[in-house]
């Protein structure tokens, strides 16, 4: 009986001749350190790899790894899943130990470069390099000229504090170096992400293989940042700055910012003040120590470097300069990017170091030196080229891919500007195994490896993120252009220990209960959440109830009720004049289609779909302060926006589900978030929305005389979700004035107007910044609104010939109070504004 083959999974494995490929080796043979992990896949069988591909991918998009791509015009359309291949790179360790010598020798080597740039600059007294490519370059900023000199911790220890460092294996086995990032360098928390879910979806394949943990890069990155803020006997405040949401790997921000423990912020959060830079939050000004930026220079500093900059802080520099912040990387490491620097290192790492240089540079070649650029021209078709700057919007190009008056046409280009240009030679990659669903097919990667001060020296993740493409014709691996991504597992001699970012034992922990603080921004997007939660909710209620209604109508039979439901559709969501029309007659002879369009339509500003999108797009400017469960419940929301809906039977199920996640929205963010500022002014927002909500629809319901009607009546009671405790009170009596007593005044009913209003004035109390002997706006606008409330009951108001008509009169009023509340919490506590200094006022 014939054995099966253990390797059917590489079939089809078809490796490419004159191309080093991971899986085998020179002679056909499996490489020794992946026939576990082969062996292993295929005792897994193709169904449960199948498996074990969806629950990765499932678990990708519950965590919300997304990477969103520039080219994209819609917002929501930016965003892409994240990509993860099941099959990881392998490297056993003493190949990893000669490239981590490689890269940690780079580091100090870019150390050194960036700090002779901006003090002695030797390397131009010396002729390493042509002087035009320092100072003809943007990345070299003349404001931080000195800086690294007069700032005392940086004069001691390293001023790179990490950097990526982008290697491809050549056909000779041999890795050559790419390019390096350093201004603001991206990949560690999609690589801790990935390293994650597969030691998740493989435990004991992953256990057994004996892979070196990352955990530890994270900790000593940590441990790092704390030392360069240059605070002793507390905790420094640390802040990750991101340019916002639509940045292209803000997934990686808010991850990064959640698993070191930092605040997320954006350049509107901080502000500088007397040369001291400052986190602009609800509780007031706190002072910021370090900043680990993830925008780029030319952005930091709009008073000093791009005066258009908005995600910067103005004065920054002049900060940085005083010693009174750190900044890491420093500003100004952006002239490390510089391709032009690229055919000079070799010469560079003898000149500062003393040394050869471990890794290699891919040949590159500057083209503002007329020697090589004629060299270039003998044989163009070997080369992609490439602008010096990094921020220059012109892709790479390869000169095989142009075709005849273009080829003219690039090189009278590169005649009119070489020193804008350099020539890479091209590299042929090595192929990888990608799992696909036929088994093993060879495609190109390239590897990002990460590399942080220790304090001592620089360690390197002992991991990377590798950027596959399936296709073996795709020369350009990158994210944007849709590369897959693995993890890169480096083989440990024994097994490894459990590496976290617990703190040891050695290590004292001052006992806190009480977080940093909340910048103005997040509290205005948590306050904004909880509005659009409760506005969708309502809405959702409402047109439930609508589509019940037209299903229940037979022959006529509650015919002006199902229209008073139906205006109150138009009315909540603001879009009339729809059945409030003139010519409505039509819309409620056959209402589906106004239905469906105010239930998904996202582009009709106050429908349930538009709200619905508002609600996640104020959750991802918070994505770091929402608990995993929270987010999986917006990702849900997010998936049925775009719900397809073809009769009443899918509406009511869309708008189900709908319900159930808010509700769960909801009780999340009252059963599991911390009583902290940010909570407060999230339920605050939850109160406000909810008593606006009951008023509009009352004074609506009165306005068209439907509780002169029992079937409103009872609508009302349903969408409210108090029809069962008021059937059980008054025994299916029904009356105006019970009913407007328990929706207005009834404090039992958790969404009646005098529950929120009692809710609203415990929850101000809380509220930061609290001095008992001032009376605040949003105090004194809260006390009008409850006095008001307080001075009406239900008996009084039914006393009167027109009883209805005063409520609607008296509802209004309340409804001017809670708008006057919402403005002055805006006012005090969102909108900070700037002390204002009249120049040449020595007083300020």
């Amino acid at each position: 009986m014939m054995t099966k083959d253990p390797y059917h999974l590489i079939d089809n494995y078809k490796t490419i001749p004159g191309v080093y490929d991971e899986l085998y080796d020179f002679d056909g043979q499996i490489r020794n350190k992946y026939k576990f992990l082969v062996k292993s896949f295929q005792e897994l069988g193709p169904a449960e790899l199948i498996n074990r591909r969806r629950d990765t991918d499932r678990i990708l998009r519950e965590n919300g790894v997304t990477y969103n791509l520039y080219q994209s015009e819609q917002r929501e359309a930016k965003e892409r899943p994240w990509e993860l291949d099941l099959f990881p790179l392998v490297m056993e360790s003493e190949e990893w130990r000669i490239l981590e010598r490689g890269l940690n020798q780079r580091a100090d080597l870019l150390d050194a470069l960036i700090r002779d740039v901006y003090s002695k600059r030797r390397l131009l007294y010396e002729k390493k390099i042509p002087a035009e490519i320092l100072f003809n370059e943007t990345s070299f900023l003349r404001a931080c000229d000195g800086m690294y000199e007069s700032n005392q911790f940086l004069a001691k220890n390293p001023a790179l504090m990490f950097f990526v460092c982008d290697l491809i294996r050549a056909s000779d086995g041999n890795f050559y170096v790419l390019n390096d990032r350093v201004q603001a360098p991206s990949g560690s928390g999609y690589s801790l992400e990935n390293r994650i879910v597969l030691s998740r979806i493989f435990p004991s394949m992953y256990r057994d293989a004996m892979v070196h943990r990352v955990a530890v890069y994270f900790r000593s990155l940590r441990k790092s940042l704390t030392q360069l803020s240059g605070v002793s006997g507390r905790e420094p405040l640390i802040v990750l700055l991101t340019p916002g949401p639509s940045n292209e790997t803000y997934f990686e921000h808010a991850y990064l910012a959640g698993y070191l423990g930092y605040t997320l912020v954006q350049g509107e959060d901080l502000t500088v003040r007397k040369n001291k830079v400052y986190m602009k939050t609800v509780e007031g000004l706190q002072q910021v120590d370090l900043i680990l930026r993830r925008v780029d220079d030319d952005f930091m500093d709009p008073l000093e470097l791009k005066g258009d900059s908005l995600l910067g802080i103005p004065g920054l520099l002049e900060s940085v300069r005083s010693g009174n912040v750190k900044i890491a990387n420093p500003i100004g490491t952006g002239f490390l990017e510089n391709r032009a620097l690229l055919p000079f290192y070799s010469e560079l790492c003898r000149f500062y170091l003393g040394e050869d240089l471990i890794l290699p540079m891919a040949p590159t070649y500057w083209l503002g030196n007329n020697q090589q650029f004629q060299l270039v021209l003998q044989n163009p078709e070997k080369y992609v080229f490439k602008t010096v700057s990094r921020t220059d919007e012109e892709l790479p190009v390869t000169f095989v891919e142009l075709s005849g008056q273009r080829k003219d046409v690039f090189l009278e280009k590169l005649r009119q500007a070489p020193k804008r240009f350099i020539a890479q030679e091209m590299i042929q990659s090595a192929t990888v195994p990608v799992l696909g669903e036929n088994g093993f097919r060879p495609g190109r990667a390239i590897m990002r490896t990460f590399v942080s001060s220790s304090g001592s020296g620089y360690q390197t993740m002992a991991g990377g993120l590798v950027r596959v493409s399936p296709s073996l014709d795709d020369f350009f691996i990158t994210s944007q252009r849709g590369a897959w991504s693995k993890d890169l597992w480096v083989l440990s001699t024994e097994t490894q220990k459990e590496e976290s970012l617990l703190v040891p034992k050695s290590d004292q922990i001052l006992i806190s209960r009480k977080s940093s603080g909340v910048p103005s921004r997040v509290a205005d997007n948590l306050f904004w959440l909880a509005r659009y939660l409760e506005r969708s909710e309502n809405q959702t209620r409402v047109i439930r109830e609508a589509v019940f209604k037209i299903l229940q109508v037979e022959d006529g039979y509650e015919k002006e009720s199902l229209e008073n439901i139906l205006k109150l559709v138009t009315h909540v969501t603001n879009s009339y004049p729809g059945f409030l029309g003139d010519d409505s007659g039509e819309l409620f002879a056959n209402p589906f289609p106004e239905l469906q369009r105010l239930t998904v339509d996202r582009n009709i500003v106050g429908s349930l779909g538009f709200h619905l999108r508002s609600l996640v797009l104020a959750s991802k400017s918070v994505r770091d302060r929402l608990s995993d469960d929270m987010k999986k419940i917006l990702l849900h929301l997010e998936d049925q926006s775009s719900y397809g809906i073809e009769s009443y039977d899918q509406i009511i199920d869309f708008l189900q589900k709908i319900i159930v996640n808010l509700s769960s929205l909801t009780g999340l963010s009252f059963e599991n978030m911390s009583r902290e500022s940010g909570w407060y002014f999230l339920n605050l927002g939850r109160r406000i929305e909810r008593s606006i909500n009951m008023i509009l629809m009352l004074q609506g319901m009165i306005q068209w005389k439907s509780f002169e009607d029992k079937s409103s009546f009872e609508t009302f009671l349903r969408i409210s979700d108090i029809r069962l405790t008021y059937n059980r009170r008054y025994s299916g009596k029904i009356d105006q004035e019970s009913v407007l007593d328990i929706l207005l005044f009834d404090t039992s009913n958790p969404r009646s107007l005098a529950y929120q209003l009692e809710q609203i004035n415990a929850d101000l109390q809380f509220l930061p910044g609290k001095d008992k002997k001032t009376v605040y706006s949003e105090d004194r606008a809260a006390l009008q609104l409850y006095t008001h409330f307080k001075m009406k009951d239900i008996s009084i108001f039914f006393e009167s010939e027109s009883p209805l008509t005063a409520v609607s009169i008296w509802l209004e009023e309340l409804h001017g109070y809670l708008r006057l509340l919402s403005e002055s919490l805006s006012s005090r506590y969102f909108n900070y504004t700037e002390e204002q200094t009249r120049i040449g006022d020595t007083n300020g």
